[in-house]
């Protein structure tokens, strides 16, 4: 009986590590996909305008007939989440693999002919000063790595820093949703 209830119980943790580290991995692919987005989401994302909360709410639709067709006011664009280490411009290893991505989404036939923007933003820890220069500083960093990793010419891109002046998430100024790199898609 001892043995039985021991057999049992092995089999219900074995059962209990697998689904959970099936959660973990699917939790692990999700975070990959929201961080690290593929070479064909970046593309995706910079030929294609998307409708902003922004858009939204200041009514940037148009109407046909009774149906509402959203237009959409902003460029094609793609917030990533680079990776800095703290209070510096240097890259982690992580950033590398997202700018990897971007840089071979840039080379790429569909998008080779195009300028873009390379915003920084940060969250609202510091000062305005402070913000908008690092904010400016990582933004070159990534333009730099494109160029130096990618061969996509300085002439393609322009490097713009905003600091804590344009928020992603104003309702948590301080969230880390709101330190990123946008990259937008300027045309020919």
């Amino acid at each position: 009986m001892k043995t039985e209830k021991k057999l049992l119980r092995l089999r219900f943790c074995f059962a209990a590590i697998g689904l959970a580290s099936g959660m973990l991995a699917v939790t692990a692919v999700m975070a990959q996909d929201s961080r690290m987005p593929s070479v064909e989401e970046i593309i995706r994302r910079l030929t294609q305008p998307q409708i902003t909360p922004d858009d939204l709410r200041n009514n940037a639709v148009q109407v046909e007939g009774s149906r509402r067709r959203a237009e959409p006011v902003s460029s094609a664009s793609i917030d990533l989440a680079v990776n800095f280490e703290y209070a510096s411009a240097r890259l982690t290893p992580d950033a590398r693999i997202v700018l990897d991505n971007l840089g071979q989404a840039l080379s790429d036939a569909v998008l080779r002919d195009s300028r873009f923007s390379v915003a920084g933003h940060t969250d609202a820890r510091g000062g305005d000063a402070y913000n908008l220069n690092l904010s400016r500083q990582r933004a070159r960093a990534v333009a730099d790595y494109l160029q130096r990793q990618h061969g996509i010419a300085m002439g393609r891109l322009v490097v713009e820093g905003f600091g804590r002046s344009r928020l992603l998430d104003p309702a948590n100024p301080e969230s880390a949703v709101n330190r990123r790199v946008q990259v937008t898609n300027l045309g020919s």
